[in-house]
Protein backbone atom coordinates (compact mmCIF):
# COMPACT_ATOMS: atom_id res chain seq x y z
CA UNK A 1 0.00 0.00 0.00
CA UNK A 2 1.19 3.44 -0.87
CA UNK A 3 1.71 6.12 2.05
CA UNK A 4 0.00 8.59 -0.11
CA UNK A 5 -1.89 11.36 2.01
CA UNK A 6 -3.60 12.76 -1.46
CA UNK A 7 -5.44 9.31 -1.39
CA UNK A 8 -6.73 10.28 2.19
CA UNK A 9 -9.94 12.45 3.06
CA UNK A 10 -9.97 15.25 5.77
CA UNK A 11 -9.66 13.16 8.58
CA UNK A 12 -7.50 10.66 7.26
CA UNK A 13 -5.03 13.39 6.44
CA UNK A 14 -5.28 15.57 9.33
CA UNK A 15 -3.99 12.31 10.99
CA UNK A 16 -1.35 11.72 9.01
CA UNK A 17 0.10 15.06 9.00
CA UNK A 18 0.03 14.97 12.97
CA UNK A 19 1.65 11.73 13.08
CA UNK A 20 4.34 13.21 10.80
CA UNK A 21 4.63 16.78 12.76
CA UNK A 22 4.67 15.22 16.30
CA UNK A 23 8.91 15.10 16.31
CA UNK A 24 8.88 18.78 14.87
CA UNK A 25 6.35 19.83 17.41
CA UNK A 26 8.38 18.65 20.15
CA UNK A 27 11.51 20.63 18.93
CA UNK A 28 9.86 24.12 18.43
CA UNK A 29 8.41 24.34 21.45
CA UNK A 30 11.55 23.53 23.13
CA UNK A 31 13.10 25.89 20.87
CA UNK A 32 10.52 28.72 21.92
CA UNK A 33 11.13 27.96 26.03
CA UNK A 34 13.99 28.26 25.58
CA UNK A 35 14.13 31.71 23.20
CA UNK A 36 11.83 33.15 25.77
CA UNK A 37 14.30 32.71 28.58
CA UNK A 38 17.18 33.86 26.67
CA UNK A 39 15.81 36.46 25.48
CA UNK A 40 14.75 37.64 28.80
CA UNK A 41 17.96 37.87 30.10
CA UNK A 42 19.55 39.48 27.21
CA UNK A 43 17.04 41.99 26.62
CA UNK A 44 16.53 40.53 23.01
CA UNK A 45 14.63 42.58 19.76
CA UNK A 46 14.02 39.37 18.06
CA UNK A 47 13.72 35.40 18.42
CA UNK A 48 14.61 33.63 15.81
CA UNK A 49 14.65 29.76 15.45
CA UNK A 50 16.00 27.46 13.09
CA UNK A 51 15.12 24.15 12.30
CA UNK A 52 16.65 21.86 9.62
CA UNK A 53 15.34 19.07 8.32
CA UNK A 54 18.04 16.60 8.53
CA UNK A 55 16.25 13.09 8.65
CA UNK A 56 13.08 13.28 8.23
CA UNK A 57 12.57 12.16 4.45
CA UNK A 58 8.85 10.53 4.68
CA UNK A 59 7.97 14.54 3.80
CA UNK A 60 8.93 16.45 1.38
CA UNK A 61 10.48 20.09 1.78
CA UNK A 62 7.61 21.90 1.29
CA UNK A 63 5.59 19.37 3.37
CA UNK A 64 8.09 19.79 6.42
CA UNK A 65 7.70 23.79 5.97
CA UNK A 66 4.75 23.84 6.18
CA UNK A 67 3.83 21.82 9.27
CA UNK A 68 6.72 23.41 10.89
CA UNK A 69 5.19 27.02 9.91
CA UNK A 70 1.43 25.70 11.28
CA UNK A 71 3.45 24.09 14.26
CA UNK A 72 5.28 27.18 15.15
CA UNK A 73 2.17 29.18 14.86
CA UNK A 74 -0.53 26.81 17.09
CA UNK A 75 2.12 25.50 19.49
CA UNK A 76 4.45 28.53 20.26
CA UNK A 77 4.55 32.05 21.07
CA UNK A 78 8.34 32.83 21.96
CA UNK A 79 9.29 32.47 17.55
CA UNK A 80 9.15 35.68 15.42
CA UNK A 81 10.91 34.34 13.02
CA UNK A 82 11.03 30.64 11.90
CA UNK A 83 13.81 29.89 9.68
CA UNK A 84 13.82 25.93 7.64
CA UNK A 85 16.33 24.90 6.12
CA UNK A 86 17.32 21.19 4.87
CA UNK A 87 19.91 19.05 2.87
CA UNK A 88 18.50 16.71 0.29
CA UNK A 89 20.88 14.21 -1.08
CA UNK A 90 19.80 12.18 -4.51
CA UNK A 91 22.06 9.38 -6.06
CA UNK A 92 21.42 7.11 -8.83
CA UNK A 93 24.46 5.76 -9.43
CA UNK A 94 25.86 7.77 -11.97
CA UNK A 95 24.65 11.71 -10.80
CA UNK A 96 24.72 12.64 -7.02
CA UNK A 97 22.92 15.98 -5.73
CA UNK A 98 22.50 17.56 -2.73
CA UNK A 99 20.23 20.40 -2.53
CA UNK A 100 19.87 22.93 0.19
CA UNK A 101 17.00 24.99 1.75
CA UNK A 102 16.33 27.88 3.77
CA UNK A 103 13.59 29.72 3.71
CA UNK A 104 12.52 32.50 6.51
CA UNK A 105 8.78 32.88 8.08
CA UNK A 106 7.46 35.90 9.63
CA UNK A 107 5.89 34.95 12.46
CA UNK A 108 4.95 38.14 14.49
CA UNK A 109 6.97 40.89 15.63
CA UNK A 110 8.98 43.52 12.91
CA UNK A 111 10.61 42.19 10.14
CA UNK A 112 14.49 42.05 9.93
CA UNK A 113 15.71 41.93 6.27
CA UNK A 114 19.12 42.68 6.75
CA UNK A 115 19.75 40.24 9.36
CA UNK A 116 18.01 36.99 7.82
CA UNK A 117 19.88 38.18 4.61
CA UNK A 118 23.69 37.84 6.79
CA UNK A 119 21.89 34.37 8.49
CA UNK A 120 21.32 33.29 4.68
CA UNK A 121 24.90 33.93 3.65
CA UNK A 122 26.38 32.51 6.12
CA UNK A 123 24.64 29.53 5.87
CA UNK A 124 25.28 28.98 2.00
CA UNK A 125 28.84 29.91 3.09
CA UNK A 126 28.72 26.51 5.41
CA UNK A 127 27.07 24.58 2.69
CA UNK A 128 30.12 25.51 0.38
CA UNK A 129 32.66 24.56 2.77
CA UNK A 130 31.07 21.22 3.24
CA UNK A 131 30.17 19.94 -0.45
CA UNK A 132 33.70 21.18 -0.79
CA UNK A 133 35.16 18.84 1.85
CA UNK A 134 33.44 16.28 0.30
CA UNK A 135 35.04 16.63 -2.62
CA UNK A 136 38.41 17.35 -1.51
CA UNK A 137 38.60 15.34 2.07
CA UNK A 138 39.66 11.79 1.22
CA UNK A 139 39.51 10.74 4.84
CA UNK A 140 36.20 12.22 5.48
CA UNK A 141 33.40 10.02 6.73
CA UNK A 142 30.36 10.13 4.24
CA UNK A 143 27.45 8.80 6.63
CA UNK A 144 24.80 10.78 4.81
CA UNK A 145 22.90 8.21 2.68
CA UNK A 146 21.16 9.22 0.01
CA UNK A 147 16.80 9.18 -0.26
CA UNK A 148 15.56 5.90 -0.51
CA UNK A 149 12.02 4.03 0.09
CA UNK A 150 10.85 3.91 3.13
CA UNK A 151 8.32 0.59 4.46
CA UNK A 152 6.94 -0.81 7.01
CA UNK A 153 5.24 -4.75 7.14
CA UNK A 154 2.12 -4.72 9.47
CA UNK A 155 -0.33 -7.78 9.38
CA UNK A 156 1.15 -9.08 6.17
CA UNK A 157 0.18 -5.83 4.44
CA UNK A 158 3.75 -3.86 3.24
CA UNK A 159 3.24 0.23 3.31
CA UNK A 160 5.47 2.42 1.24
CA UNK A 161 6.25 5.62 1.28
CA UNK A 162 8.05 6.27 -2.32
CA UNK A 163 11.23 8.96 -1.95
CA UNK A 164 10.49 13.10 -3.06
CA UNK A 165 11.89 13.00 -6.91
CA UNK A 166 14.31 14.72 -7.68
CA UNK A 167 12.23 17.51 -10.54
CA UNK A 168 14.47 16.19 -13.17
CA UNK A 169 15.02 13.63 -15.75
CA UNK A 170 18.15 11.79 -16.07
CA UNK A 171 20.36 13.27 -18.58
CA UNK A 172 22.44 9.86 -18.62
CA UNK A 173 19.91 7.32 -18.36
CA UNK A 174 18.38 8.91 -20.89
CA UNK A 175 14.02 7.78 -21.55
CA UNK A 176 14.59 4.84 -19.73
CA UNK A 177 14.94 6.52 -16.52
CA UNK A 178 17.20 5.92 -13.62
CA UNK A 179 17.82 2.29 -12.48
CA UNK A 180 15.90 0.79 -9.85
CA UNK A 181 16.88 -1.29 -7.27
CA UNK A 182 15.64 -5.33 -7.30
CA UNK A 183 16.01 -6.58 -3.77
CA UNK A 184 13.46 -9.70 -4.30
CA UNK A 185 16.47 -11.84 -4.86
CA UNK A 186 14.83 -13.62 -8.08
CA UNK A 187 17.28 -13.96 -10.32
CA UNK A 188 15.35 -16.56 -12.81
CA UNK A 189 11.46 -16.25 -12.76
CA UNK A 190 10.03 -19.15 -10.61
CA UNK A 191 7.48 -22.21 -12.53
CA UNK A 192 4.96 -20.52 -13.07
CA UNK A 193 2.43 -23.60 -14.20
CA UNK A 194 1.46 -27.02 -13.86
CA UNK A 195 1.62 -28.47 -16.87
CA UNK A 196 -0.38 -31.15 -17.83
CA UNK A 197 -0.56 -33.62 -20.83
CA UNK A 198 -3.14 -33.67 -23.73
CA UNK A 199 -3.38 -36.78 -25.74
CA UNK A 200 -4.95 -37.67 -29.18
CA UNK A 201 -5.90 -41.36 -29.99
CA UNK A 202 -2.62 -42.82 -31.18
CA UNK A 203 -0.70 -40.93 -28.12
CA UNK A 204 -2.99 -41.82 -25.78
CA UNK A 205 -3.06 -45.77 -25.74
CA UNK A 206 1.03 -45.76 -25.99
CA UNK A 207 0.75 -44.20 -23.07
CA UNK A 208 -1.67 -46.28 -21.59
CA UNK A 209 0.21 -48.99 -22.80
CA UNK A 210 3.76 -48.63 -21.48
CA UNK A 211 2.79 -46.31 -17.99
CA UNK A 212 2.93 -47.74 -14.72
CA UNK A 213 0.71 -45.58 -12.92
CA UNK A 214 -2.15 -45.99 -15.66
CA UNK A 215 -4.83 -45.22 -13.15
CA UNK A 216 -4.13 -41.53 -13.65
CA UNK A 217 -4.63 -42.13 -17.16
CA UNK A 218 -8.68 -43.14 -16.25
CA UNK A 219 -10.56 -45.99 -18.40
CA UNK A 220 -10.73 -43.87 -21.46
CA UNK A 221 -9.36 -40.68 -23.62
CA UNK A 222 -12.87 -38.96 -23.10
CA UNK A 223 -12.31 -39.51 -19.72
CA UNK A 224 -8.73 -38.48 -19.23
CA UNK A 225 -9.86 -35.03 -21.01
CA UNK A 226 -12.53 -34.43 -18.70
CA UNK A 227 -10.32 -35.19 -15.88
CA UNK A 228 -7.51 -32.35 -17.01
CA UNK A 229 -9.88 -29.83 -18.35
CA UNK A 230 -11.81 -29.98 -14.46
CA UNK A 231 -8.14 -30.06 -13.33
CA UNK A 232 -7.37 -26.62 -15.13
CA UNK A 233 -11.01 -25.01 -14.49
CA UNK A 234 -11.02 -26.02 -10.47
CA UNK A 235 -7.19 -24.94 -9.76
CA UNK A 236 -6.46 -23.13 -6.75
CA UNK A 237 -3.22 -22.16 -7.13
CA UNK A 238 -2.97 -18.78 -9.11
CA UNK A 239 0.46 -18.33 -9.35
CA UNK A 240 1.03 -21.54 -11.18
CA UNK A 241 -2.52 -22.17 -13.21
CA UNK A 242 -2.54 -25.23 -14.93
CA UNK A 243 -1.47 -25.50 -18.79
CA UNK A 244 -2.61 -28.18 -20.85
CA UNK A 245 0.04 -29.28 -23.64
CA UNK A 246 -0.85 -31.54 -26.34
CA UNK A 247 1.85 -34.79 -27.02
CA UNK A 248 2.68 -36.98 -29.60
CA UNK A 249 3.29 -40.76 -30.32
CA UNK A 250 6.46 -39.79 -31.58
CA UNK A 251 7.03 -37.62 -28.49
CA UNK A 252 6.27 -40.21 -26.15
CA UNK A 253 8.03 -43.10 -27.99
CA UNK A 254 11.18 -40.92 -27.02
CA UNK A 255 10.64 -41.80 -23.11
CA UNK A 256 11.87 -45.20 -21.73
CA UNK A 257 9.68 -47.37 -21.20
CA UNK A 258 8.07 -48.02 -19.03
CA UNK A 259 7.48 -44.55 -17.73
CA UNK A 260 5.02 -42.62 -15.49
CA UNK A 261 2.86 -39.57 -15.53
CA UNK A 262 5.62 -37.32 -13.82
CA UNK A 263 8.08 -38.16 -17.03
CA UNK A 264 5.48 -37.27 -19.60
CA UNK A 265 4.92 -33.80 -18.61
CA UNK A 266 8.72 -33.15 -17.73
CA UNK A 267 8.99 -34.16 -21.34
CA UNK A 268 6.39 -31.32 -22.26
CA UNK A 269 8.24 -28.70 -20.22
CA UNK A 270 10.35 -27.45 -23.40
CA UNK A 271 6.89 -27.32 -25.52
CA UNK A 272 5.38 -24.78 -22.72
CA UNK A 273 8.41 -22.93 -22.28
CA UNK A 274 8.49 -22.05 -26.34
CA UNK A 275 4.67 -21.14 -26.21
CA UNK A 276 4.99 -18.85 -22.80
CA UNK A 277 8.04 -17.25 -23.86
CA UNK A 278 6.29 -16.41 -27.56
CA UNK A 279 3.45 -14.88 -25.33
CA UNK A 280 5.14 -13.01 -23.49
CA UNK A 281 7.22 -11.79 -25.97
CA UNK A 282 4.09 -10.69 -28.23
CA UNK A 283 2.29 -9.13 -24.92
CA UNK A 284 1.58 -5.41 -25.70
CA UNK A 285 0.96 -2.21 -23.81
CA UNK A 286 -3.18 -1.54 -23.17
CA UNK A 287 -5.43 0.42 -24.97
CA UNK A 288 -8.52 1.91 -24.63
CA UNK A 289 -9.50 -0.04 -27.88
CA UNK A 290 -7.75 -3.45 -27.37
CA UNK A 291 -7.61 -5.63 -31.16
CA UNK A 292 -8.78 -8.60 -28.66
CA UNK A 293 -11.72 -9.19 -26.85
CA UNK A 294 -10.46 -11.74 -24.95
CA UNK A 295 -7.41 -10.98 -23.20
CA UNK A 296 -4.82 -11.19 -20.20
CA UNK A 297 -4.28 -7.47 -18.26
CA UNK A 298 -1.36 -6.95 -16.19
CA UNK A 299 -1.18 -3.73 -14.46
CA UNK A 300 1.79 -3.48 -12.49
CA UNK A 301 1.72 -0.18 -9.94
CA UNK A 302 5.42 0.53 -9.62
CA UNK A 303 6.76 1.97 -6.53
CA UNK A 304 9.66 3.97 -5.57
CA UNK A 305 13.27 2.39 -6.35
CA UNK A 306 12.49 -0.61 -5.42
CA UNK A 307 11.53 -3.66 -7.67
CA UNK A 308 10.09 -5.42 -4.20
CA UNK A 309 7.70 -2.97 -3.33
CA UNK A 310 5.63 -3.50 -7.17
CA UNK A 311 2.07 -4.38 -6.87
CA UNK A 312 0.44 -6.23 -9.56
CA UNK A 313 -2.83 -7.31 -10.95
CA UNK A 314 -3.93 -9.85 -13.29
CA UNK A 315 -7.29 -10.40 -14.62
CA UNK A 316 -8.90 -12.29 -17.50
CA UNK A 317 -10.95 -9.95 -19.55
CA UNK A 318 -14.03 -10.79 -21.85
CA UNK A 319 -15.16 -8.05 -23.73
CA UNK A 320 -17.07 -9.67 -26.41
CA UNK A 321 -19.95 -10.61 -23.80
CA UNK A 322 -23.11 -8.75 -22.55
CA UNK A 323 -22.18 -6.95 -19.74
CA UNK A 324 -18.01 -7.42 -20.66
CA UNK A 325 -16.58 -10.06 -17.94
CA UNK A 326 -13.66 -9.44 -15.79
CA UNK A 327 -12.18 -12.05 -13.77
CA UNK A 328 -9.59 -11.29 -11.13
CA UNK A 329 -6.51 -13.97 -10.68
CA UNK A 330 -4.11 -11.83 -8.74
CA UNK A 331 -5.33 -8.79 -6.82
CA UNK A 332 -2.82 -6.67 -5.37
CA UNK A 333 0.19 -9.27 -5.01
CA UNK A 334 3.97 -7.75 -4.60
CA UNK A 335 5.27 -8.77 -7.45
CA UNK A 336 8.19 -7.19 -10.22
CA UNK A 337 6.99 -6.44 -14.20
CA UNK A 338 9.00 -9.19 -15.48
CA UNK A 339 7.55 -11.86 -13.18
CA UNK A 340 4.29 -10.68 -13.69
CA UNK A 341 4.28 -10.72 -17.80
CA UNK A 342 5.51 -14.84 -17.08
CA UNK A 343 2.94 -15.86 -14.61
CA UNK A 344 0.06 -13.74 -17.00
CA UNK A 345 1.44 -15.26 -20.02
CA UNK A 346 1.06 -18.69 -18.05
CA UNK A 347 -2.77 -18.10 -17.45
CA UNK A 348 -3.59 -17.10 -21.11
CA UNK A 349 -2.59 -20.43 -22.35
CA UNK A 350 -4.49 -21.84 -19.51
CA UNK A 351 -7.64 -19.80 -20.24
CA UNK A 352 -7.09 -19.89 -24.23
CA UNK A 353 -7.04 -16.13 -24.21
CA UNK A 354 -5.87 -14.13 -27.48
CA UNK A 355 -3.03 -11.94 -25.58
CA UNK A 356 -1.57 -10.66 -22.71
CA UNK A 357 -1.77 -6.76 -22.37
CA UNK A 358 -0.06 -4.83 -20.24
CA UNK A 359 -0.54 -1.53 -18.28
CA UNK A 360 2.71 -0.16 -16.19
CA UNK A 361 1.41 2.65 -13.46
CA UNK A 362 4.72 4.61 -12.72
CA UNK A 363 3.40 7.82 -10.76
CA UNK A 364 5.17 6.95 -7.55
CA UNK A 365 8.20 5.35 -9.69
CA UNK A 366 11.51 6.33 -9.12
CA UNK A 367 12.46 8.52 -12.43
Amino acid sequence: MILNPLDLDQHGKRKYYQELAAPIKGQLKKASKQLKTSAAEVNAQVKIAIIMNNGLTMTSPEEFQSLAVERTKNDTSGIDILIVCGMYYFSDKFDSYAFFEFEDIQIQGEKRHELIQKLRAEWFKKVEQYMTKQIVDLNMKRTKEPIQDLFFDLDGIRYVKPPIQWGKPSEFYGEGGRPREDTTGMKLCPPVATVLPVFDDESYYYAKRNIFDGAILTDSLREYLVWAENERITSGNPFQPVVLIPTTLQELEVLESPFNFEQIAQSLLPKFQDAVLSTADKSTEFSDQPISLNYILVQVNEIGMDKANDIAIISHNKDDLVPPKQDFIIKGERMKYEYAIMLASAHCLSVGADIVYYYRNDDFKWK
